[in-house]
């Protein structure tokens, strides 16, 4: 799509080649959750996707951002002391530390207080003064449609902070050098009188003339056949659920019931559909998934009607000559992020099984962002929000597919005066070809500052200051001073002077590394920590003190050469119990998530595959209750994984018994 598409080339080019914050915007249907996932699946970014809300989380493939950053609801006086991130766990803020990219899917919906607590995570987390400490954020959303929910009490607290609302009006958006790309080209309208109709929605500049071709489609005490498979869009969730209750219990026959499978960690708020489906022959219902087949019978969002039940398999009609197709519950899972080595990688924290279907004569136009319908009815008689009327009518492929409940009035689209104000001021952040240039070069120099930064080796540092008395004096003041005056001609100078203090220091670690295990392993271990942390960085010193820096040296030096060293001198320390074993598990691994075509730590991390290797359990009570595998996975894997065991147990008692006959 990017190829066909300059606006997308152009955003595509900006995360690939810069670190300037993205925001992503433009009218529903021009292919913004199109650009997210195939992002996802491209970029060489260490990336992780967040979301406000629960569902629009799991709609992302992410975590919601309070879960993600452990923030809580209330709101949050700016403050550039507080260390929110104190209280997290090592594990979570190495995470942080190595995250280049962070996703914010449906940003409207931020608050700007909740953008500033990110941005101090970020800054404490990476010892780094620049926004979001560096990292890269891709805001994407439009802001004519769902705005934040704030109460008045919290905006009492808040007003005195902010302007608006929105993220926009957060402190570090006022600082943090950012563009705004529109995309512009519509693929879900293709009727150029119906997209006319939406900008003006949009625009709140709803003329006469639009309004009245819209009216046109105003049919009072419309009631769809079965044949014909509108959905109801309304402002009200109770509206949704009575209109849902009425047609149910209108139907003839028995009602089946359906009841979701909840494992592990899954949020309430994301449930996709109800937890207790009950459904009839007859019912109009929804998919809530797409199909992953390769036939792709269904997508999320397609209406149907229920023509039949056979056990637990729901058949669904959705074309008088199609064939019914054959629905069985599928899973969900909640993402959560963890830090593989140098790698961030995605793990399921938590799934959420069932039909995926839900009754879909009506939902809420909140629920309905991000779907799209061929038919629908609609009612924003009752709007109360700014961007609803705007959401409902845009899911419509197309005016002839919208029938409207009660007619629309200019008043029932309610326009915020600050989002046309900031929409109005942030045309001239949309970049072009040479501004693309100059944040590249931005983007160099931040890379340059990054190998010079000694931030995070003054954090290592606190527990052996005596073991190196000079270091701080030696590198991380010069680094300080070298970096107010930054000049690239001078890098390689500089790096040969730190290349020399490093190695200094690494070699008085390991002089001493074995006093250091005789202490505690908990003190080795961060010793350990701290010298792979120097071998990193003496990797790049030694590179950047023969050659001149340049963007792609530095990126291809942090993918190829990091953690690469040989850590002999803890092997003692850190080797794997049953290491054959845990090899054995890492080939079943591969070959486990090439069959379900997702990542490897998908299916299961290295440190809980050493865990399973260490541990050997012989039950699936056992298997899991070991951190990271849990009850979910030691039903679907348990049995494999069991029967390895016992086969692994059989050699080993077979080699012994074979090792005893020699003597």
């Amino acid at each position: 799509m990017t190829e066909q598409n300059p606006i997308m080339q152009l955003a595509t080019d900006y995360l690939y080649s810069t670190n300037t914050v993205v925001f992503l915007t433009g009218k529903a249907g021009t292919g913004k959750t199109t650009f997210l996932q195939n992002l996802r699946q491209t970029s060489q970014k260490k990336l992780a996707v967040v979301a406000p809300t629960g569902v629009a989380a799991i709609n992302a493939g992410g975590m919601t951002i309070h879960s993600f950053f452990q923030l809580s609801f209330a709101p949050v006086i700016p403050s550039g002391t507080e260390r929110p991130e104190a209280h997290y766990s090592a594990e979570k803020k190495e995470l942080l530390a190595n995250l280049e990219l962070l996703i914010i899917d449906e940003v409207s919906m931020v608050r700007p207080d909740v953008l500033d607590q990110i941005d101090l995570i970020l800054r404490n987390v990476k010892s780094s003064r620049h926004p979001f400490g560096g990292v890269q954020l891709l805001l994407i959303g439009d802001l004519s449609q769902l705005s934040p929910i704030i109460r008045d009490d919290e905006w009492s607290i808040l007003r005195p902070y902010y302007a608006t609302p929105y993220f926009f009006s957060s402190q570090v958006m006022q600082k943090a050098p950012y563009v705004r790309i529109e995309l512009d080209h519509v693929f879900r309208q293709k009727e150029q009188a119906f997209v006319d109709i939406l900008n003006e929605v949009r625009n709140q500049t709803i003329s006469t003339a639009g309004l009245e071709l819209l009216n046109e489609r105003y049919q009072p005490d419309f009631r769809p056949t079965v044949e014909e498979p509108y959905i109801t869009l309304t402002t009200h969730n109770s509206i949704a659920q009575q209109i849902n209750q009425e047609y149910l219990e209108a139907l003839p026959g028995q009602e089946f019931e359906f009841t979701a499978t909840v494992r592990g960690d899954f949020p309430r708020d994301a449930y996709p559909t109800d937890i207790s489906l009950k459904l009839k022959i007859g019912a109009q219902v929804m998919f809530v998934k797409n199909d992953s087949s390769a036939e792709k019978l269904y997508y999320n969002g397609k209406i149907g009607t229920v023509s039949h039940m056979e056990g637990n398999t729901v058949f669904v009609q959705c074309g008088r000559d199609d064939k019914a197709i054959a629905v069985e519950a599928l899973e969900w899972t909640n993402i959560k992020y963890q830090l593989e080595g140098e790698a961030i990688n995605e793990t399921n924290s938590g799934s959420f099984a069932q039909i995926p279907l839900k009754l879909a004569w009506s939902i809420t136009i909140h629920k309905s962002q991000g779907l799209s319908f061929d038919k629908a009815i609609i009612d924003v008689s009752e709007s109360f929000a700014h961007g609803q009327a705007y959401v409902a009518l845009s899911r419509c492929r197309s005016l002839s597919g919208i029938v409207l409940r009660n007619p629309i009035a200019a008043h029932n689209i309610i326009s915020d005066p600050a989002v046309t104000r900031f929409n109005e001021q942030a045309r001239v952040l949309q970049p072009d070809r040479d501004r693309l240039e100059q944040d590249k070069e931005r983007y160099r120099q931040f890379l340059l500052g990054e190998l010079f930064n000694f931030g995070p080796l003054q954090t290592r540092l606190h527990d052996f200051k005596s073991l190196l008395p000079d270091l701080e004096r030696d590198i991380i003041s010069v680094a300080e001073k070298f970096t107010r005056q930054l000049k690239a001609e001078r890098s390689q100078q500089a790096a040969g002077y730190f290349l020399d203090k490093l190695r200094r220091a690494t070699g008085t670690l390991h002089q001493n590394l074995p006093f250091l295990i005789d202490q505690s392993k908990d003190k080795a271990a961060k010793a350990d920590q701290l010298i792979i942390w120097l071998m990193n960085r003496i990797s790049l010193m030694e590179h950047f003190s023969l050659q001149p820096f340049t963007t792609a040296s530095y990126l291809a030096l942090i993918k190829s050469k990091i953690n690469t060293h040989d850590r002999s001198y803890l092997r003692a320390l850190n080797a794997i119990p049953n290491e054959q074993f845990y090899e054995q598990l890492l080939t079943w691994r591969e070959q486990t998530a090439t069959k379900e075509k997702v990542m490897p730590n998908m299916v299961m991390t290295e440190k809980t595959m050493a865990s399973v290797a260490e541990k050997l359990p012989a039950t699936l009570k056992a298997l899991g209750s070991i951190k990271g595998v849990g009850a979910h996975k030691a039903t679907q894997y348990g049995p494999e994984l069991i029967t390895m065991i016992r086969a692994y147990q059989q050699e080993l008692q077979g080699l012994s018994s074979e090792q005893a006959s020699l003597f």
